[in-house]
């Protein structure tokens, strides 16, 4: 027989739009994510792990422990145990990939790469699996106890709650920008998004050219103070109701 790929999740397409709405995957945020790792590796006493989200196409690596594995690297996931996990709500435990009615054709399986291995599903607040973390075992099969797998589980759902909460903000900022964007091009309809940016850069206390701030200073949003651009009275008031 032949490696059998996992079937699709029923939720795919809301699946994937969840995951790509995270806005981790391509990012360098494997700082965030390792530690998570280490900590489940300690605990299972596995040699290996990974965390990896899923877009509609991929397994995405995120963060990696005890092998070498490219950053924001992309796999096919027909090719992937770990797309098992996704169909999953509780962990994926399977102390002998070679014993597994499945798993036992897996290329890593069969090579004698991985012995064992247990999944756990990162599911979002929404019920959505958006990635899998996986602790993998190479030398030999190793059984772990279900105190130790309910231990990880745990530092599972605070990984994904620390997701939620990136998500949420991302998406507040986004919205917070778009808001102040609308209001200071409302209140001054021949500015530019340069006008824009320059005025943020003020706000934010950068040292702004005065030749940058010209069109702000002619709006009296600006003054010159000691030979810097500084927010006028008037630009004060536009920030404060920019709400930034």
């Amino acid at each position: 027989m032949e490696w059998v790929p996992a079937p699709t999740p029923i939720n795919e397409k809301r699946r994937a739009q969840a995951t790509e709405k995270t806005g981790i995957i391509g990012t360098d945020q494997v700082y965030l994510f390792d530690i998570y790792l280490e900590i489940a590796k300690d605990i299972s006493g596995y040699e290996g792990g990974s965390f990896s989200l899923y877009d509609s196409k991929n397994q995405c690596s995120i963060s990696a422990i005890g092998f070498e594995k490219e950053l924001h690297q992309k796999n096919d996931k027909a090719d992937s145990i770990c797309s098992y996990v996704l169909l999953e709500k509780n962990p994926l435990v399977v102390f002998d990939l070679k014993k597994h009615d499945i798993f036992k054709y897996h290329p890593a399986a069969t090579s004698g790469m991985c012995h064992s291995y247990c999944g756990f599903p990162v599911r979002n607040k929404d019920g959505y699996a958006l990635g899998t973390f996986c602790l993998l075992n190479f030398t030999e099969v190793k059984e772990m106890s279900s105190e130790k797998i309910e231990l990880i589980e745990k530092l599972v759902s605070r990984l994904a709650l620390q997701i939620d909460t990136q998500t949420e903000q991302k998406e507040l900022t986004s919205q917070k920008i778009s808001k102040s964007i609308d209001i200071f091009m409302d209140n001054y309809r021949d500015f530019t998004l340069s006008d824009y940016k320059n005025f943020i850069d003020i706000c934010s206390g950068l040292n702004l050219p005065e030749k940058d701030a010209t069109n702000l200073i002619h709006a009296n949003l600006c003054e010159i103070r000691n030979m810097t651009v500084m927010l006028s009275s008037k630009g004060n008031e536009l920030q404060e109701k920019m709400n930034i």
